[in-house]
C-alpha cells in the first residue's frame, strides 16, 4: 500500500482509509491550491490503481475531502474520480474518524463538547434508572462501568494534548465534585478514582 499511496500519510483501520496530503510552506494560498489540486488528483487515480489491483472497491459516495488552513474557506476547486463518470467528492468542515471528530480548525474543542454530552446523557439515563425504581446498586454499577467509565478512558489520552483552559473547562464541567457525588450516591460506589 506504502507503494502506490506514497505521497502522502495513510491511516487504515478495517475498511477505511485516511489520507494526509500536506500543502507547501511560505507560497501564496492560490498556488498552494493549484499544488494541492494537480496533488490529490495523482493521489486519486493511485487510489484507484490500487483498489482495482487488490480488487477492494472504492464506495465513491462516502469519499470526502477535509481541507484546513490559515485561510478562511474551502479551496475553490472540484475533485472528482475521473475513471467512470467522475463522481464530485464533497468538502467537509468536519467528520468523525474512529470516534475522533476531525474539524478544519484541528482542534479538540468539539470532541471535548461531544464527550461532555454523552457523559451528561448516560449519567442522566442511569438516574432515571434509580427513580423509576426499575434497577439495583449492582446493575446501575455496571451500567456506569460499561457505558461512562469508556468514555474516561477513551478521551485519557487525547488529555495531554489540550490547551490549558480545555482542560480546565473539561475539568470544571466532567469533573465536578457534586456531579460525583451524586454519582456516587446514585450507583453507591465508594472506590472508584478518576484521575488526570
Amino acid at each position: 500500500m506504502g507503494q502506490f499511496l506514497s505521497s502522502c500519510t495513510s491511516h487504515f483501520f478495517a475498511d477505511d482509509v485516511a489520507a494526509i496530503l500536506a500543502g507547501q510552506m511560505g507560497v501564496r494560498f492560490t498556488d498552494q491550491c493549484l499544488d494541492l489540486e494537480k496533488r490529490v488528483k495523482s493521489f486519486l487515480d493511485r487510489l484507484e490503481f490500487y483498489s482495482c489491483l487488490s480488487d477492494q472497491p472504492l464506495n465513491r459516495s462516502k469519499t470526502d475531502a477535509l481541507f484546513s488552513a490559515r485561510a478562511i474557506g474551502l479551496p475553490k476547486f472540484t475533485i472528482s474520480f475521473d475513471s467512470d463518470g467522475g463522481d464530485e467528492i464533497k468538502w467537509k468542515k468536519e467528520y468523525k474518524y474512529l470516534g475522533y471528530i476531525i474539524s478544519s480548525k484541528l482542534g479538540w474543542g468539539k470532541l471535548i463538547k461531544d464527550v461532555e454530552c454523552k457523559v451528561r446523557k448516560r449519567i442522566s439515563l442511569i438516574r432515571s434508572f434509580k427513580l423509576f425504581g426499575c434497577s439495583s446498586p449492582s446493575v446501575r454499577k455496571v451500567l456506569f462501568y460499561s457505558h461512562v467509565l469508556p468514555l474516561f478512558t477513551w478521551i485519557y489520552p487525547v488529555y495531554p494534548l489540550l490547551t490549558r483552559k480545555q482542560q480546565e473547562s473539561m475539568c470544571l464541567s466532567l469533573m465536578r465534585r457534586s456531579t460525583f457525588l451524586k454519582l456516587s450516591k446514585l450507583i453507591q460506589i465508594g472506590n472508584i478514582l478518576l484521575c488526570y
